[in-house]
């Protein structure tokens, strides 16, 4: 049972290794270096207390502490922490560049799980028959492996910290503090990492650039994170930091946290019609003429969806234009030249009215009505009346209606 996981293992850690860039066509070496009694011995002689999921090593290359491993199960506490991520990668290691690498396969091979539940390690501490036939068929002795391999768990020196660590004097009581040290969950950067590149870098996202580049339109468009900041560990020596700070190439994003900042525009505060003063069809061709591609397959449900995506984008940049006349002072539609605006428009757009806007409901029936209303119109002037004679446009219609039905809760 052990064996046939074992053969598994190095086959999947071979694969690995060569298909690093750096090892691309050397059969030989990885024949080598995962051959079954080459490297159970080569684990065997490195074994150490290693292995961690807070690397200090991040603050400073040179700060070596007592490696921590911490593992708890996940909460829906609504928390971004370590536990609460589906992590790819559950482990660092860190200490010593030349063998990280080998402690970290071995920490990962005796923790894999068998068909019974059990992982290959308890077999070891159970010292079953099995973990010792396993050991001396690959020429080693059962109890010299076992207290080496040990090592890895186990740590016989004492915990301690590191001066090179940030350290932070916390209040717990009136005349009492606790000392944390401020360390670095590696995994959780590595899985923030790839999920980031994944976001910018896919197929899609790179033909979609393409298209961009050449000023092309490119209908599906691409995810994009911006004001993003990249920050580096361990220099020109990342492997002296972790094995995965290695992976990463020592990369590490940090996404902003600065408050949205709304740019001063030009809008015109409406003092009678807002759908008729600050709402331009011109303005959104581009989205109309999506549309108006879409619309003899209007019966086709995904047709449906791809007029729906459309439309909420309409709806999306109508909402940012109202956003902005709430950015002015409380009581703007309160003054003499504003009262024609309709009540239910100055509920929606002028933060006077917030208690009002939270608590009706009625307003917002009405602005969702006279938004679906707009974009009709608009689209009937951008191509014409006669569009609106068609079966397509009557179904375009129900369509409209049913998206802001759906939507006007973000009003």
């Amino acid at each position: 049972m052990i064996e046939e996981e074992y053969k598994k293992f190095l086959i999947n850690q071979k694969n690995e290794w060569l298909n690093k860039s750096s090892n691309k066509g050397k059969f030989s070496e990885a024949d080598e270096r995962y051959h079954p009694e080459l490297w159970f011995a080569k684990a065997i002689k490195n074994s150490r207390y290693a292995v961690t999921t807070h690397s200090s090593t991040f603050t400073h290359p040179d700060a070596k502490s007592t490696p921590i491993l911490f593992f708890k199960e996940s909460s829906n506490n609504g928390y971004l922490i370590s536990n609460n991520v589906n992590l790819s990668k559950l482990f660092d290691v860190f200490g010593n560049a030349a063998t990280d690498t080998i402690v970290k396969e071995t920490y990962s091979f005796l923790t894999l799980k068998l068909a019974d539940g059990c992982t290959i390690w308890q077999k070891f501490e159970e010292g079953t028959d099995t973990a010792k036939l396993f050991v001396q068929n690959l020429n080693q002795d059962f109890d010299q492996a076992y207290s080496n391999l040990n090592k890895i768990f186990v740590n016989k020196n004492e915990t301690r910290t590191t001066g090179l660590l940030k350290q932070v004097y916390y209040h717990v009581d009136k005349a009492d503090y606790h000392l944390l040290s401020l360390v670095v969950s590696s995994p959780l950067i590595t899985e923030f990492v790839k999920r980031i590149d994944q976001i910018r870098f896919n197929i899609s996202n790179k033909e979609a650039r393409e298209y961009r580049r050449k000023q092309q339109h490119y209908e599906d468009g691409y995810s994009d994170l911006f004001d993003l900041t990249q920050v580096g560990f361990g220099g020109s020596k990342p492997q002296n930091v972790s094995v995965l700070n290695s992976q990463n190439a020592g990369r590490a994003y940090l996404l902003s946290t600065c408050p949205p900042k709304f740019e001063n525009r030009n809008i015109k505060l409406p003092s009678q019609d807002f759908f008729q003063q600050c709402l331009y069809w011109k303005r959104f061709g581009s989205e109309f003429e999506s549309l108006q591609k879409y619309v003899t397959g209007i019966n086709n449900q995904h047709t449906r969806k791809k007029i729906k995506k459309i439309l909420r984008q309409m709806v999306g940049d109508i909402l940012f234009i109202a956003f902005c006349i709430r950015k002015n002072e409380k009581g703007w539609s309160q003054k003499e030249h504003y009262q024609s605006l309709a009540l239910k428009q100055k509920i929606w757009l002028d933060d006077a009215y917030l208690d009002v806007r939270e608590t009706e409901s009625e307003w917002r029936d009405e602005i969702a009505r006279r938004t679906a209303k707009w974009i009709l119109d608009s689209f009937e002037d951008f191509y014409g009346s006669k569009l609106f004679g068609s079966p397509e446009i009557i179904e375009l219609k129900g369509i409209v209606f049913e998206a802001l039905d759906e939507d006007k809760e973000f009003f």
